[in-house]
């Protein structure tokens, strides 16, 4: 082999001295290294699909987001007319109207999420098709980083907390696969925790109490899996603390008022003022100690397509 027969050539030979002691081979320095290879000739890297497309190119439609939105077009796209590149922090799809049930173990994490490359076989397989694991921090209309000929803004929206101080560092969001799993690992913790000899009434009230600020879709399901959750397993494996672990939900409005009027008896109406570690604090000054602080109280616009200079709506999307 060629590549061979020059790293034997650029070696030095083992050289052995009258005093008979071993001197070890001379190296040779890494800048001979460009000789070596194990193909005939060089093999330049793969195009990383950020460059232009060309005439005989397929036009590439590049979407920001794999949400509803994002996801949905990706589906509808004729592969055989477009190339499509997904740039997005996540690479799958969220189904969120069940995500409250993985919370307490009605459903796995894995049966909310749907992988891009199923989703859009392209992806996975065409050769002008990509996706990219990443955030787009910004939107520069002259100068395209990745290029594209069609661009699709859906990259959702962000949990409203309406300015309210501690809502993100305290309270838990109902928006991610990750903010499931934060609460099923929160609420068995709190379970364990309670059970601790020495706790007393007081804590484990605490400890079990369950707040669920915003009555809408979101708030009432997960609401209502919790529920489900207490009758089915909290009272058959933790019997001895069933009676402190409870609900609240909290919402300023009435509570889904197009829907079924039962459902409003969830609601304490009440705005929340202030979030602290242990406790909330509503607008009439009322403390409501919680173990598990939900917050789903609607979304805004995202944070990146707030900072675009792209036409707006009067809702800032």
């Amino acid at each position: 082999m060629y590549w061979f027969k020059n790293l034997t050539r650029l070696s030095s030979p083992f050289k052995h001295h009258s005093t008979g002691k071993f001197t070890p081979p001379t190296l040779f320095s890494l800048q001979h290294l460009h000789h070596f290879t194990t193909a005939g000739d060089a093999v330049a890297p793969p195009t990383s699909g950020l460059e232009p497309t060309k005439k005989t190119d397929k036009p590439r439609v590049v979407v920001l987001g794999s949400g509803w939105a994002g996801c949905r077009l990706m589906k509808g796209i004729d592969t055989s007319l477009y190339d499509v590149v997904c740039v997005s922090p996540r690479n799958h799809m969220v189904f969120t109207p069940l995500l409250a049930s993985t919370c307490v173990g009605t459903l796995e994490f894995r049966s909310v999420a749907e992988p891009i490359g199923r989703i859009q076989p392209a992806i996975s397989s065409e050769p002008g098709s990509y996706f990219f694991l990443a955030n787009c921090k910004g939107l520069d209309v002259k100068n395209h980083e990745v290029s594209y000929d069609k661009l699709v803004i859906a990259s959702g929206a962000e949990a409203s907390t309406f300015g309210i101080k501690g809502v993100k560092e305290h309270a838990i969001f109902l928006r991610e696969v990750h903010h499931a799993q934060e609460i099923r690992r929160k609420l068995l913790l709190n379970l364990m925790l309670s059970d601790v000899p020495g706790v007393s009434d007081e804590e484990k009230r605490r400890l079990l109490h369950c707040v669920v600020v915003g009555g809408g879709p979101t708030g009432v399901e997960f609401s209502g899996e919790l529920s489900d959750f207490i009758m089915r397993d909290v009272h058959q494996r933790y019997s001895h603390v069933k009676d402190y672990i409870h609900v609240t939900l909290i919402e300023a409005n009435d509570i889904l008022s197009s829907f079924d009027d039962r459902l409003r008896v969830y609601a304490t109406k009440q705005l929340t003022k202030d979030v602290q570690p242990k406790k909330i604090v509503l607008s009439d000054g009322t403390d409501v100690p919680y173990g598990l602080l939900v917050w789903s109280t609607g979304v805004g616009p995202s944070t990146f397509v707030q900072k675009t200079d792209l036409p707006k709506a009067p809702g800032g999307r």
